[in-house]
């Protein structure tokens, strides 16, 4: 490295945190006299900050560049606090993957914020003070995509080829003043900024080396000495230059070395994972936290209060998820609160679908018009579950506060009316209560006149302090009332088996199964702040009830996204941890079970059943309290 080029310099980084960035900032740290860090997450700032050699000094500073505006705070941020600037590196990007025709507006203003405009006003408000001071340089990473017509790379490539336009034009006009302009084509790096980009359709990102680019430390050392080379363009891949001018003198034979690549895009949806093949069976994805009703039995009212962001999931968190949707079988966008407030929920449905994945979720009903109905039809979505908690005006509305029966039911009618084919699959969530449970066949007619498929009946079994406390039905030894409640589910099933409805139901004693239907060996619970765990009564732990036993959940993370991606998620120490004890239960139940000698003796059998369960290891803490774990 040339340490006496950048020895005593002010530095400003920005998007110092990425993989690239931060492979620059420790390879500066010791020469540099002061490095100005930028990134939009404080904490990842004071991460990277912490990590760096004793003695570096460091200036953090926080802005979201796609916001107009935040460019030009952080530059004069930047020279308040370090007097002055030396060196500035345009590190800060986006990545987009989508073909032309697909790219939405929204998006393509917002990467053109964070990849053009944002540098560009950055530049023009520091240049005053350099060009007083007489010296100055500033160095653009940019990319061979702005060159070369790589297919679904359009958006991107325009956004730093008009970046690359214009430096290329300040570094003639600041040549006489001192300010130097380098601009660094750095090829393909092996780093999250694929995994990072935004995306439509589940496109792949496209890496054009077989090994998908160098490594970030690698590329971070060229790029150092480029930066303190001769102004003007460099390029450390000779296969983007040879691109690149070839775009130019022959663009006939740049296009067709490239319609493989045009063609493998265009045929990707026939190309898709088939769902046994996928890695994950279910992510169940909290869209938003966020109610328009007051449900008595609600747990969430707490954490709804404080959620960030309105309790909605952002597109950000979104976004680190769409690389991975090839391997996801099914995805409910259902948390803790009424997913049709999600802004996005029709987007991101469509593009689970596009990449193969079964979606849906549970909904209260009331958001429902014409037009969403429509609309949601439209997405190809696989089911929709309604929440309905009484089969008459009077019951329905005193538990779902704030809600209007006659209102949902004309939507689930409106809704089996116009899909075709039965889909999607129409089903009604019914929590049984005390001041219901005489609506467990009412609510299988009501089902049938209103054209859905299916029943769930559910146990009040989620509670959060005194939040759904009363209002469970379940006990830990059968009782009296258990056995009448029993029975009156059994006819409620014989009525629908009449009536073509499908049900479904959990016990009203516990059972300890090796594992819970979430199942965390294939499975995730994405919070709407983006934090990823094994299951929601994991993922917001706090207070709760055990059979009427007062527990204390607690809280399960793995980690967060975007700051972290899936694939490091997945594998991180607890989330192995969950998968790997319940895979042992698994094994070590049905391995008992397969060496018994049951026969026909139904003593045994239970015998067997009991000694499958006592040789399991102990579940996680949490789980070991968890009702779902227990069949109830």
């Amino acid at each position: 490295m040339p340490h006496s080029f950048f020895a005593g310099k002010h530095i400003l980084i920005t998007g110092a945190t990425g993989g690239l960035g931060s492979a620059l900032v420790k390879q500066l740290s010791e020469p540099a006299g002061l490095l100005v860090l930028h990134a939009r997450s404080s904490s990842r700032l004071e991460q990277l900050a912490d990590s760096l050699p004793n003695g570096t000094r460091v200036i953090t500073i926080t802005a979201d560049l796609s916001v107009p505006g935040e460019a030009a705070r952080l530059a004069d941020q930047a020279l308040v606090e370090a007097g002055h600037l030396d060196l500035v590196f345009n590190n800060a990007g986006l990545g987009y993957f989508a073909l032309i025709e697909e790219a939405e507006e929204a998006k393509i203003r917002y990467l053109f914020e964070v990849n053009t405009f944002a540098p560009l006003l950055l530049m023009q408000t520091l240049l005053p003070t350099m060009i007083i001071r007489g010296t100055g340089r500033i160095v653009n990473i940019v990319s061979s995509a702005g060159r070369v017509p790589i297919p679904t790379v359009g958006v991107y490539g325009g956004s730093k080829s008009a970046l690359a336009v214009m430096a290329n034009t300040m570094r003639l006009e600041l040549e006489p003043k001192g300010i130097e302009v380098v601009n660094i084509y750095p090829g393909t790096v092996n780093s999250s900024f694929e995994r990072n980009a935004m995306r439509e359709a589940a496109r792949p990102g496209l890496c054009p080396t077989v090994d998908c680019g160098a490594a970030e430390e690698e590329i971070a050392n060229q790029i150092i000495h480029a930066a303190a080379g001769p102004a003007g363009e460099v390029w450390l891949e000779r296969t983007g230059r040879l691109l690149a001018l070839a775009a130019i003198a022959w663009p006939t034979v740049v296009d067709n070395r490239l319609k493989h690549l045009r063609d493998k895009t265009l045929s990707q949806t026939n190309r898709l994972k088939p769902q046994e093949f996928r890695r994950w069976r279910l992510w169940q994805l909290e869209s938003t936290i966020a109610c328009n009703l007051r449900c008595i039995m609600c747990p969430w009212e707490g954490v709804r209060r404080c959620a960030p962001n309105g309790g909605h999931m952002g597109e950000e968190v979104w976004q680190a998820l769409l690389p991975y949707l090839g391997d996801v079988k099914s995805i409910d966008f259902t948390g803790g609160g009424e997913p049709l407030l999600q802004p996005n929920l029709l987007t991101w449905i469509r593009q689970a679908k596009a990449a193969g994945c079964d979606a849906g979720f549970l909904t209260n009903g009331l958001l429902l018009n014409d037009a969403m109905i429509d609309a949601l039809l439209d997405t190809g979505m696989n089911w929709i579950g309604f929440s309905i908690d009484g089969a008459d005006k009077t019951t329905y509305e005193a538990i779902r506060k704030g809600a209007d029966f006659d209102r949902v039911c004309a939507n689930i009618k409106t809704l089996t009316s116009r899909r075709i084919d039965r889909r999607p699959l129409v089903m009604i969530n019914f929590v049984i209560m005390s001041m219901n449970q005489h609506q467990l066949e009412t609510i299988i007619e009501c089902a049938a006149q209103l054209g859905a498929d299916q029943v769930n009946f559910k146990q009040c079994d989620v509670i959060r302090g005194e939040h759904g406390a009363a209002f469970g039905l379940f006990a830990d030894k059968e009782t009296k009332q258990i056995r009448h409640l029993e029975k009156a589910l059994k006819k409620a099933t014989r009525l629908a088996r009449k009536r073509g409805i499908r049900t479904t139901s959990f016990s009203f004693t516990p059972e300890e199964l090796p594992v819970c239907d979430q199942d965390p060996r294939d499975s995730l619970f994405i919070r709407h702040d983006g934090s990823v765990a094994p299951c929601i009564n994991l993922a917001i732990g706090g207070p709760s009830r055990f059979f009427g036993k007062k527990i204390t959940f607690p809280t399960v993370h793995y980690g967060r996204l975007p700051e972290t991606d899936l694939e490091s998620l997945w594998h991180s120490e607890t989330c192995t941890f969950y998968r790997r004890r319940f895979e042992q239960r698994v094994n070590a139940h049905d391995q008992t079970l397969s060496n018994a000698d049951i026969g026909r003796d139904l003593i045994k059998m239970k015998e067997a059943f009991q000694a499958a369960i006592e040789a399991m290891p102990q579940a996680p803490e949490g789980c070991r309290h968890c009702h779902y774990l227990y069949d109830v």
